[in-house]
């Protein structure tokens, strides 16, 4: 009987397995009398076919050959719904125990969408169970690989049925890393989890695009980072997904230097969310937390408090348009920068619109962190600067559109002594569009620019397009005295200088301060005059009227006033001037060239000045016709106006009486020179033989000083006249 149930069962077998009853048996024969039965890969690949056969055989070892220890069947591929297992063993092991063990063996698993991308190969599970549709595999190990990495073995946990897919890796191998990653798919719909920890600076190096050999020292880098996050979707389509990285103790560097970190602690927080066919929401969280880090041109360095960036918005992945709906940038004692954004990324970031919001009261942290990197040679060196700011800024297409800027209790000192403010405050507000007029003020305590102090003033304008354009006429104090503006506007032009117009005045400037500030010999008295109108136009600076000067209790006239490339390395400026009833008392007690009493007029017409210096003018100055005043002049003066005409009366003085007086009386004095081509054509009041007179002599002691140089070089003259001289060439009559 028990021989029949024997032979009943083994053709059951056979013919599931594909093979003959007398094949089996002979098989079965075989091992009868061995520990191990290895049945080979059925002739029929058919997955139901070979799990029932698995059955049967496993039956038949354990009820008829019961001397077998361990079966082994060759499976092939074992191919689920959304899965398959290709090169498969199965092994039981421990026939002989209650509770034999199952073991499986694989070449390679493909995995259900979307991890079908990741390959595990070389598959061994120590503990593995196949009941009806699913598929157990714990405590297993494979190897790893997907297009962007691959890990040679990890821990393998895996659940494959018709509705419920999971698998689980653990300590796989990611740039000198350990990564675990638990998935699950469930029809449509499939989530994940990844944890990766201390990965190497080899991956980023990957991120940061560096080569090695780019780096200065590249035998210093170094950094680790920590990625943990969670995803879902369905189909083949990501729905969701939230990670966080920490960058530990990064240095490196982009290959073209733009990009550089040392000793950086990052964390950085992104989640997003699908919300239509190809538009996402995402939120990020990022703070720098200890290190420095570059982006051309900026350095950062975090301090105490992390410089954090916070951001939410949406993106389209079709038209790669970011809609930023809200940011903030906090950097602890510079500033807070907030706003929204939107714009596309093609070939580079492209913005449609923007509005900013910059707070800040530490302004010098503002100009040195962020402004001053931004110029080659910033006109801020040197300039530090305090007080509060909260500005608005607009742009549209990439440029910007609209300012808006309050500040209050700011100090500014330059240590080039350019400029500098205290207790400054006032709004800004400019906009492009030329229809909105929103006026502006600018309010200071103290003001000076080049040294020159401008009292507590306010300055109302409006700025609007590429005009500024003064509100009303203001008066600001200045030296004991004021300037006043009754005009100012100026008008950029693209591609060209701008026009500039201004009128104002000055009232009763201390000259004797004036030429203090200046570093100018000290003079004394007072400046006022009108300035009618100044132009500035196709590079040209011209003069609307005359100018008028009250100096030395005389007046200085300039007339036809006018310049050209002002605002270039070689300026020209053009112009005529008339001296009327100079102070010569007031004037040369100033210089060390000598006292004289009397009055001065004269004209210097026609005068050129390029660079600033002079090319040619025609000057007069002497004494007026109608001048009555006392007419007196010492021995210091006498041997300088000697000098100008090249004559020298230091040796006749010393050896004659007249070196026992002090000052002498004369009727008049006169110079001229017609400049040009560096010479200067030299003239007196009249001729005197060979020579011509500088001073005329009257009353007593009476002294006559004559000249014989014809022409003086300039720079000769210039030089003569700026310093106290010897005259070699006079005549003393």
């Amino acid at each position: 009987m028990l021989n029949k149930v024997k032979r009943i069962n083994r053709e059951r077998c056979a013919s599931y397995l594909g093979t003959s009853y007398n094949d089996l048996s002979k098989i079965l024969s075989k091992t009868s009398n061995k520990s191990d039965l290895i049945l080979k890969k059925p002739q029929v690949d058919c997955n139901p076919i070979i799990k029932l056969c698995i059955f049967i055989a496993l039956w038949l070892i354990t009820n008829a050959v019961y001397a077998i220890n361990t079966a082994i069947l060759d499976a092939g591929s074992i191919t689920g719904k959304d899965w398959k297992l290709e090169g498969a063993t199965l092994a039981v092991i421990d026939l002989d125990q209650k509770k034999p063990q199952f073991k499986l063996s694989a070449t390679k698993i493909t995995l259900p969408k979307p991890f079908n991308d990741l390959t595990l190969a070389n598959i061994q599970c120590k503990d593995f169970t196949w009941d009806h549709d699913e598929l157990h595999c714990n405590q297993g190990r494979a190897s790893v690989r997907s297009a962007y990495w691959q890990s040679p073995t990890t821990n393998l946990s895996i659940h494959l049925s018709p509705k419920l897919n999971t698998f689980k890796l653990e300590d796989a191998r990611l740039a000198g890393s350990r990564l675990s990653l638990d998935a699950e798919t469930n029809g449509e719909n499939w989530q994940g989890k990844v944890q990766a920890k201390h990965i190497n600076n080899n991956l980023i190096d990957k991120l940061f695009q560096s080569k090695p050999t780019k780096l200065k020292q590249a035998q210093s880098k170094q950094g680790r980072l920590n990625l943990t996050g969670t995803f879902s979707g369905k189909q083949n389509t990501l729905q969701e997904f939230n990670f966080t990285a920490e960058v530990e103790g990064l240095t490196d560097q982009s290959k073209d230097g733009k990009i550089a970190a040392e000793k950086l602690n990052l964390q950085t927080h992104l989640e997003g969310k699908k919300i239509k066919e190809d538009g996402w929401y995402w939120q990020s969280k990022s703070k720098m937390i200890g290190g420095a880090l570059y982006v051309d041109p900026v350095y950062l360095e975090a301090g105490i408090q992390p410089i954090a960036l916070n951001a939410q918005g949406t993106w389209n992945t079709k038209s790669k348009k970011a809609d930023i709906q809200s940011f903030t940038y906090q950097h602890p004692d510079v500033g807070t920068l907030t706003g929204n954004a939107n714009g596309y990324y093609r070939d580079g970031i492209k913005i449609d619109k923007a509005d900013i919001t910059l707070k800040s009261n530490a302004l010098q942290g503002l100009l040195t962190t962020y402004i001053n990197p931004f110029f080659t040679e910033s006109p801020f060196i040197g300039v530090s600067m305090a007080g509060d700011m909260d500005a608005q800024f607009s742009f549209v297409q990439q440029a910007l559109t609209g300012i808006s800027v309050h500040f209050s209790n700011l100090n500014v000192k330059d240590e080039a002594g350019r400029v500098a403010i205290n207790k400054g405050a006032g709004r800004i507000n400019w906009s492009d569009n030329p229809t909105l007029t929103k006026r502006s003020e600018l309010a200071w305590q103290q003001f000076s620019i080049k040294g020159l102090p401008l009292g507590s003033a306010k300055l109302p304008f409006i700025s609007q397009g590429k005009s500024f354009t003064l509100a009303e006429k203001i008066k600001i104090p200045f030296l004991n005295g004021s300037i006043a503006v009754d005009k100012f506007s100026w008008q950029a032009k693209k591609q060209d200088e701008p026009d500039v117009s201004f009128t104002g005045s000055l009232a009763n400037v201390s000259l004797e301060q004036l030429s203090k500030t200046l570093g100018w010999t000290p003079l004394s008295g007072n400046i006022s005059g009108q300035i009618p109108g100044v132009d500035y136009h196709d590079k040209t600076l011209t003069l609307n009227g005359e100018l008028k000067i009250n100096v030395f209790d005389g007046i200085v006239k300039v007339n036809n006033l006018a310049s050209s490339d002002l605002f270039t390395d070689f300026p020209k400026v053009y112009g005529d001037i008339e001296i009327e009833n100079l102070d010569l008392d007031q004037l040369t007690r100033k210089f060390e060239f000598g006292n004289i009493t009397g009055r001065l007029s004269g004209t210097i017409n026609k005068l050129v000045l390029e660079n600033w210096h002079p090319v040619t003018f025609f000057a007069w100055l002497g004494t007026p016709d109608d001048d009555d005043s006392s007419h007196r002049i010492s021995q210091k003066a006498v041997k300088n106006i000697a000098s100008i005409g090249g004559g020298g009366a230091t040796d006749l003085l010393s050896r004659s009486f007249l070196g026992f007086f002090e000052t002498f009386g004369y009727d008049k004095i006169g110079v001229g020179c017609y400049l040009h081509n560096g010479v200067c054509q030299m003239m007196g009041l009249e001729a005197a033989g060979q020579g011509y007179y500088l001073i005329k002599g009257g009353g007593l002691p009476r002294i006559d000083v004559l000249g014989y140089n014809p022409s003086v070089n300039w720079d000769v003259l210039v030089e003569r006249l700026g310093r106290v001289a010897s005259p070699d060439k006079v005549i003393v009559q």
